[in-house]
């Protein structure tokens, strides 16, 4: 049951999981960001009050020498990960930089803790960018065999 008094306790949990590969192509700083198709789940919160925990585990690699490379977690159309207001690609839950590599692998772990105040259906997905080259979701860059999962956890906290 839900726990009563002090709250803290997890009231739901959803789960994703991508056992697929994408590759992301590069868009501008201001542009769409693409989703990562399969991290996406809907959670139908019980209590307005709740706060719902993002965690995501996503297992990527940059293709080209000197890229950047961003996360983010939105909840529906509202980036949640840097303030909403900011369409700048280049600022992410998650960033790493290729360097002079030409294949730069980085498991993006990063977590965070939403209050949508509501108690309608809410979706939440990550999205990927790069600035150069190929983002690769869950596989080498070389090496299509070579492959990862990626994960995506939704929890209701209750207050």
């Amino acid at each position: 049951g839900v726990p009563t008094g002090g709250g803290g306790g997890i009231v739901q949990i959803k789960y994703a999981i991508k056992n697929d590969t994408q590759s992301i192509a590069s868009v501008g700083y201001s542009d769409t960001p693409t989703d990562v198709s399969g991290l996406s789940v809907s959670i139908t919160p019980k209590f307005s009050t709740s706060k719902i925990l993002v965690q995501v585990n996503i297992g990527c690699h940059g293709s080209t020498a000197n890229a950047a490379n961003t996360f983010r977690i939105y909840r529906g159309s509202t980036n949640i990960t840097v303030t909403s207001a900011d369409t700048d690609n280049r600022h992410g839950a998650s960033v790493f930089y290729n360097s002079n590599n030409t294949s730069m692998g980085i498991p993006a772990s990063f977590s965070v803790l939403d209050s949508p105040a509501t108690t309608s259906a809410t979706t939440y997905k990550v999205t990927g960018y790069t600035n150069s080259g190929t983002l690769y979701i869950n596989r080498l860059p070389g090496d299509s065999s070579w492959n990862t999962i990626s994960t995506l956890t939704v929890m209701e906290v209750s207050a």
